[in-house]
């Protein structure tokens, strides 16, 4: 990219974050490793005609290296818009792939006649797959209720199985385990992503 392109995409920044109040900006440079080098100069430039800060040097203060809280730590912190949409929709992607799993299922019980297991798989995934398009088109933070709901029920049939079957396997448990803390974490920052609305 040449130095004109850098020119205009800095400006374009600097256009939009000179409506943006003082706490606004600074926000922007204390998370400035979620922007782009274009904002992050944009920023800054309108910082120091604000005297906010006098220098970029003035970045490498205390003031604008944030300790990163409990949640923060636990979920990515996410405050640029088009990252939190990027890994919006992975999160979705993945969710709509699970929807598959009981369809799966249905389909091998369906091979063994097994029909209730059969029709009991089929409901399941088009529950899941109905609820997470849904929250997709809504984003209604409400309707993680039933999926929540639907994941832990899962999981809960599957480990009564599991610890009443006459071929108990530690590894089956562990299994389970990870099949149900990956979709429930996943959903879990799904729902932060959703409540968290970042300036740009």
């Amino acid at each position: 990219m040449n130095n004109s392109n850098v020119n205009s995409i800095c400006m374009k920044y600097y256009e939009q974050y000179n409506n943006h109040t003082d706490n606004q900006i600074l926000e922007i440079l204390k998370k400035r490793k979620d922007y782009q080098d274009a904002a992050v100069e944009a920023a800054v430039q309108i910082a120091m005609e604000r005297q906010l800060i006098h220098s970029e040097q003035d970045l490498f203060s205390s003031e604008f290296q944030i300790v990163q809280s409990k949640e923060s730590r636990f979920f990515p912190d996410i405050s640029n818009a088009y990252q939190r949409q990027k890994l919006s929709g992975s999160i979705f992607r993945f969710i709509y792939i699970l929807s598959l799993v009981p369809l799966v299922y249905a389909l091998l019980k369906y091979g063994e006649g097994e029909m209730n297991l059969t029709y009991t798989g089929i409901a399941t995934g088009l529950i899941w797959f109905l609820f997470s398009f849904l929250l997709n088109r809504t984003r209604n933070v409400v309707l993680f209720i039933p999926l929540f709901i639907l994941l832990l029920s899962i999981s809960l049939v599957i480990g009564v199985k599991i610890f009443f079957s006459n071929s108990f396997r530690y590894l089956d448990l562990v299994m389970l385990l990870i099949g149900t803390m990956l979709p429930f974490y996943l959903l879990l920052l799904l729902r932060k992503l959703i409540l968290t609305k970042p300036e740009n």
